[in-house]
């Protein structure tokens, strides 16, 4: 069964959701039945999203709601956090790959922004057929002394680009 469509649901814990919109920590409310009460914050904050009710239309991205045995909590979501983790992610050190099959076939298995081939040493004909394949799925081609880096970002000059 889905989360009722009705806005009564947002009005029956209003002033939970108050507290939330203006809370810059953690928030925790005692209860006998957490479940339910979990449950209600959770389809007061989905529907002010759907409907796109403010203030608490953001709530759902800024909080995760917890049941903990007698008590709900309202876990602050940190987002900085989360996107340096992305951003970290998509940065990939890629050893033993050394061939442009090799190299296609990491960046088309792992997909992330950056990735770097240490041990890839190319010649002029590899690297064209690299940069042919990399231009046309959005890469960008570095050709360093030692390795060679893919990028979803425009190094600027330091791109490799056939003569």
């Amino acid at each position: 069964m889905g989360y009722s469509k009705n806005e009564a649901v947002i009005n029956r814990v209003k002033s939970l959701l108050d507290q939330m919109v203006v809370a810059k920590t953690d928030l925790t409310w005692p209860t006998k039945d957490a479940h339910m009460l979990g449950y209600h914050l959770r389809e007061a904050m989905t529907l002010a999203k759907r409907i796109g009710k403010a203030p608490y239309d953001t709530l759902k991205e800024k909080f995760t709601i917890r049941n903990r045995g007698d008590r709900v909590v309202a876990e602050l979501k940190i987002v900085e956090t989360v996107q340096a983790l992305q951003q970290l992610m998509s940065k990939m050190e890629l050893p033993e790959v050394h061939t442009v099959v090799e190299i296609v076939g990491a960046a088309i298995s792992h997909g992330a922004g950056q990735m770097y081939f240490p041990d890839a040493a190319l010649t002029e004909d590899d690297a064209e057929e690299l940069y042919n394949w990399a231009s046309k799925h959005g890469y960008h081609l570095v050709v360093a002394e030692i390795g060679v880096t893919i990028t979803k970002d425009d190094p600027g000059e330091a791109a490799w680009k056939p003569q």
